[in-house]
């Protein structure tokens, strides 16, 4: 078997910077599974199958009174089709005291019958206001 690597980056960026490459993949991830790799020098475009293995991997190593961390992200298929019918672990993102559903976030109505309501409490809407002003 050989192996040959056909992009390789490697160096400090900021979190923003790497958050904005996770997205583009993970847009790529999420429509037809294309993702291009691209350097000065270099380029790559991988269309990831349906159901590749996933795999995340934390790592802690201390050495003396210094702790390296390592989160490693792996995607990996093979050129022959895989059998979709294997089951996976679940990985969820957050920690335990979070909620597992998302919150709810208020429509514009909702907000809308805050507002109403915040004008009522307070004795009156602005429309009330101009109709008493132009009697």
């Amino acid at each position: 078997m050989s192996e040959e690597t056909l992009l390789s980056v490697e160096g400090p960026h900021d979190r923003a910077t790497i958050a904005t490459y996770f997205r583009q993949v993970a847009d790529g991830l999420e429509t037809d599974g294309l993702v291009t790799f691209s350097t000065t020098e270099d380029e790559v475009s991988l269309t990831i199958p349906e159901m590749p293995e996933f795999e995340v991997e934390i790592e802690q190593e201390t050495e003396d009174d210094e702790t390296e961390y390592e989160l490693e992200f792996e995607i990996e298929w093979s050129s022959a089709d895989h059998a979709a019918g294997s089951t996976a672990e679940t990985l969820e993102i957050g920690t335990e005291a979070e909620s597992n559903e998302p919150a709810a976030e208020p429509s514009a109505d909702d907000e809308a019958q805050q507002t109403l309501d915040k004008g009522d409490a307070e004795g009156g809407s602005d429309s009330d206001a101009d109709t008493d002003e132009n009697r």
